[in-house]
């Protein structure tokens, strides 16, 4: 009977260690789901407090009246906010840790926030996917500029740091080892729903643009900036990836590609009218004595007038301020429009059509042959021969000629002419060239040179900047001026071209083109006329002109620099290879094609495009596809109607 008992006490305490393991257990999974539930909360909550404070540095000035705006269109919330929430998601169930989520996550996308600041207040553009492509080359000329350190950005180091403590302190959910698999599900989940989301959502311009113009009096449709601020750094980055990387058209084939070109084909340049054709593009170029609110004291554009005279001249619509050189550079090499694809391997260019025509095809810029992969690029045209600061303009320089430690105008244009009289005179001759001279940044603490501008009309250190930038405008004018004259009484034929780039950076946000009267403080479709346009002229000496039987004067078309090697052939009269034959058609129905979204009317760039307008540009599209997609054999084109 004593045994008995003994074992029931056995028992009995085992039964209540039983009771107390279950208790515990239990307790144990409603911590952990109640610390599930607390930790899902900390991330959501923290992933929409960044959300917030992205939004709030891309309103550039900080402004909560414009941080609110965003609540008239909630969607624009939804499309910044998702891939934050997918990123610190896919973080998360990678580490099995929140605070490791949360700060991955929040030093990502407040660095991209904080360079789209950085980007827009030096230079007047946003990021777009492109910076991050050529990032070493921005890196490179940040030392040209000087950072002021937004008082927003200690402050988000410090909210950073302090929410990283609390989540590490406070969000202790995790998923356990043996259920490992869901950890593996939940990123499949989250890498499905942002396939579906880039298919449906962040691919759809229509989507973008519609709910962006819903806030269109607090972020105006006519400045990059404020387009890009107006949609949300994060989807407007996502949608400048699509535009980067397009796919093919609805319907494309190679087939109905080649169907169209062949409508328009190919035509080799007459032996008999090979001229030497001679390009510069002029950097941050832009006559700003044709806007009636500037009051110049004296005309620093007077060579440049006085050779539109004697020239056919007229106006280019860039699809870029202060920066973006190669958008204007590489449409008139090759035709495509913006934006510009990442040129990894050979691509189709008119340096190659010259080429199969016999030319031969050279180039030259002052600055660094790395900096937007120029070197690489300009191989890749079918250029023979491009030289660059270094090993070619480094040997050249002298106390005197240089802008920003590299050759000036003068430099370039007299090493230009050396090169052509050093030409193989039995073959033509293309030469492209780009300046350096004009590039931002503009000295704002001592004026050197005329004064164009007078005081008291430019605030701040504006009087100082613009003048500077006056300045190296009037003696680019002068150095152009001289280097035609040296071609005037030139036995051989020589057609020179020279348009800008795009327009400067004047101050932050450009707001000393605002102060002179050039853009309103409104952002009207005007204003983005007078934002992007520069000026273009083709000239020829009287050899060329009696070769062509051409003129070459009278007012030019306003075209976008894409439709600009087009121009020049028809000045010249020749009918050229099928690509830029078919864009001769487009021009008379689209002449301007700015950023593939704003088109021309008047003197006005706007977003409606009527039926006929759309068609032109979705078959633009088609065609353009095409040819970046392929090298095109002018060679064969040569040997073809030689036979």
């Amino acid at each position: 009977m004593k045994k008995s008992k003994n074992k029931s006490k056995r028992e009995l305490r085992r039964e209540r260690v039983k009771k107390l393991r279950v208790r515990r257990e239990t307790l144990e999974r409603r911590n952990a789901r109640k610390a599930a539930w607390l930790t899902a909360l900390w991330l959501f909550v923290s992933s929409v407090g960044l959300l917030f404070l992205c939004l709030f540095i891309g309103t550039q000035n900080f402004s909560f009246p414009r941080l609110a705006a965003y609540f008239q269109a909630p969607l624009i919330l939804v499309m910044n906010w998702l891939p934050i929430a997918l990123f610190m998601a896919v973080v998360y169930f990678a580490s099995n840790r929140a605070w490791i989520a949360w700060l991955s996550t929040s030093v990502f996308f407040l660095l991209l926030s904080f360079v789209n600041y950085f980007k827009v207040a030096l230079r007047g553009e946003p990021l777009v996917i492109d910076d991050l492509l050529f990032a070493g080359e921005a890196a490179g000329i940040l030392d040209e500029y000087t950072l002021k350190i937004p008082p927003m950005l200690p402050i988000a180091v410090l909210l950073l740091a302090g929410v990283t403590f609390l989540l590490f302190r406070y969000a202790k959910g995790r998923v356990s080892k043996k259920h490992w698999w869901l950890r593996v599900a939940a990123i499949a989940l989250c890498i499905l729903i942002g396939s579906y989301s880039w298919t449906n959502w962040y691919t759809d311009y229509f989507l973008y643009t519609n709910t962006r113009l819903k806030i269109q009096k607090t972020f105006s449709p006519w400045r990059d900036e404020e387009i890009t601020a107006g949609g949300g750094l994060f989807w407007s980055l996502l949608r400048s990836l699509d535009e980067a990387f397009p796919a093919a058209p609805e319907g494309y084939t190679d087939e109905k590609a080649e169907a169209i070109l062949a409508e328009t084909p190919d035509a080799a340049i007459p032996e008999d009218q090979r001229v030497n054709v001679i390009v510069t593009m002029l950097e941050s170029f832009s006559d700003l004595s044709v806007f009636d609110g500037v009051a110049l004291q004296a005309d620093p554009y007077a060579p440049l007038h006085a050779l539109q005279e004697e020239s056919y001249h007229g106006t280019l619509i860039a699809d870029s301020i202060g920066g973006g050189t190669i958008n204007a550079e590489r449409a008139f090499l090759t035709g495509f429009a913006f934006r510009q694809p990442s040129y990894q391997s050979k691509t189709s260019s008119f340096v190659r059509y010259f080429s199969a025509n016999g030319y031969v095809t050279v180039g030259a810029h002052p600055g660094h042959d790395w900096f937007y992969s120029r070197d690489k690029v300009a191989r890749l045209m079918g250029f023979d021969e491009y030289v660059f600061h270094e090993g070619h303009f480094d040997e050249q320089i002298e106390i005197g000629n240089t802008y920003q430690e590299l050759a000036d105008d003068a430099t370039l244009f007299a090493d230009r002419r050396a090169d052509y009289e050093q030409r193989d005179v039995s073959k033509p001759y293309f030469s492209f060239s780009v300046t350096y001279q004009g590039h931002s940044p503009y000295d704002s603490a001592v004026m050197t040179g005329t004064e164009y501008i007078g005081k008291g009309v430019l605030s701040g250190d504006g009087y100082t900047l613009v003048n500077n930038y006056l300045n190296s405008v009037a003696d680019t004018c002068e150095q152009m001026a001289a280097y035609v004259d040296t071609f005037r009484e030139d036995e051989a034929p020589v057609v020179l071209v020279f348009f800008g780039d795009h327009k400067p950076t004047l101050g932050e946000n450009n707001c000393y083109l605002e102060q002179l009267g050039i853009i309103s403080p409104n952002s009207t479709a005007s204003d983005r006329y007078a934002l992007y346009s520069t000026p273009y002229l083709i000239w020829a000496n009287d050899a060329a002109k009696e070769v062509l039987g051409r003129d070459f004067t009278g007012r030019g078309d306003t075209i976008s620099p894409c439709y600009l090697m087009s121009e020049i052939f028809d000045c010249c009269g020749w009918e050229g290879p099928a690509w830029l034959r078919y864009q001769r058609t487009l021009r008379e129905k689209l002449p301007v094609l700015q950023m593939r979204a704003y088109v021309l009317s008047g003197e006005r760039l706007q977003l409606a495009l009527d039926d006929a307008v759309k068609q032109a540009r979705d078959d633009y599209t088609f065609v353009e596809f095409y040819m970046r997609n392929h090298v095109y054999d002018y060679d064969e084109m040569i040997r073809k109607e030689l036979q």
